[in-house]
């Protein structure tokens, strides 16, 4: 197998275990054995376990930045009708998993972020880039008129990221899809309406 694709296998090994089991629990031993790859090889391609975990979330966000992007930015649909389809998109992925998993990026946040710098920071370069996509759709809005005139797109876009994030943790909680509908209605319903 080619260098890459070793490394690429390692990554998307990654994606699986930490979604399923966390950062803590995931052992480089849990990673080679589930790809079948020397431990040495591990180390071959990533310094640590951080470093891993690094370019493991950046394969996560890049991966969610092109949904994102394809549901996003299809002129067919208004800005917001766009934006609510995101969302709605996301429940039923949510509502697919047995509403456990969630979202990786919230779920390393909790867990990691007090503890590696390195790994904030790529997560928070990777929310702050999921929020301006949300932004670029408000300032689309806005500038239909679609979006209610106090409304800064800006301000907006961190607060609906945020309060999805939530919803996702007491979905996770009640293992229900009640609380991210909750948050479509409370959001589409009454806040940007």
């Amino acid at each position: 197998m080619a260098k890459e694709d070793v490394r690429n296998e390692l990554i998307e090994s990654g994606l699986k275990l930490f979604s399923r089991s966390g950062y803590a629990a995931t052992g480089v031993k849990d990673v080679v054995d589930e790809t079948r790859v020397p431990k040495g090889s591990f180390y071959y391609y990533f310094d640590s376990k951080e470093a891993y975990a690094e370019e493991v979330v950046r394969k996560y966000s890049s991966k969610n930045a092109e949904a994102r992007q394809r549901l996003l930015t299809d002129k067919s649909l208004p800005p917001l009708a766009r934006l609510r389809n995101y969302f709605e998109r996301g429940i039923k992925v949510n509502s697919g998993r047995n509403y456990s998993g969630g979202c990786l990026l919230g779920n390393l946040t909790q867990e990691v972020s007090d503890h590696s710098e390195l790994v904030r920071t790529d997560l928070s370069n990777a929310l702050g880039n999921w929020q301006r996509d949300i932004e670029a759709v408000l300032v689309e809005a806005a500038e239909s008129g679609e979006l209610p005139a106090y409304l800064d797109p800006k301000a907006t876009a961190a607060y609906i990221l945020n309060a999805w994030q939530g919803s996702i943790l007491r979905m996770k909680a009640e293992k229900s899809a009640r609380p991210l509908e909750m948050f479509v209605e409370m959001t589409f319903d009454h806040l940007l309406k």
